[in-house]
């Protein structure tokens, strides 16, 4: 009696996962990939002096885990005559902040240079190139 007892309480346990150490580890593509787990949702530029100023980003994080220095491109575009809506011009950069995981958020208020540009050039896109995952 007392070792059918003891087995039933062994079962329950492993059975009800009590006891299970296991970290939870990212996926190989949230390391390898952080491009399909990063969105630019939303940003704003300005261009004073032939300089391209983002002033905020708004960045989605979909993955399990953080990421540090966000490599980004921004596409530019013409509104001057002639060229109208013409890619004149890209850009890459790294963004120097974290992202935490699973989240959504405005990152970069102050504003951050971000290639050269003109009164006539619109930022059509901006895209994660990359980024480093961080797995401490």
């Amino acid at each position: 009696m007392r070792y059918l007892t003891l087995t039933i309480v062994l079962v329950l346990v492993l059975i009800s996962g009590v006891g299970n150490s296991e970290e939870v580890k990212p996926k190989q593509s949230e390391i390898l990939h952080p491009e399909w787990y990063l969105k630019v949702i939303d940003f704003s530029y300005y261009f004073p002096a032939r300089v391209a100023i983002f002033t905020n980003f708004k960045i989605e994080n979909t993955a399990a885990i953080p990421y540090k220095e966000i490599k980004v491109k921004a596409l530019y575009i013409s509104y001057y005559p002639g060229s109208v809506g013409q890619i004149v011009s890209s850009t890459s950069g790294v963004l120097p902040i974290t992202v935490p995981p699973n989240s959504t958020d405005t990152y970069l208020k102050g504003g951050i240079p971000l290639g050269a540009g003109s009164q006539s050039y619109r930022v059509n896109y901006v895209e994660v190139l990359g980024a480093t995952p961080v797995l401490d």
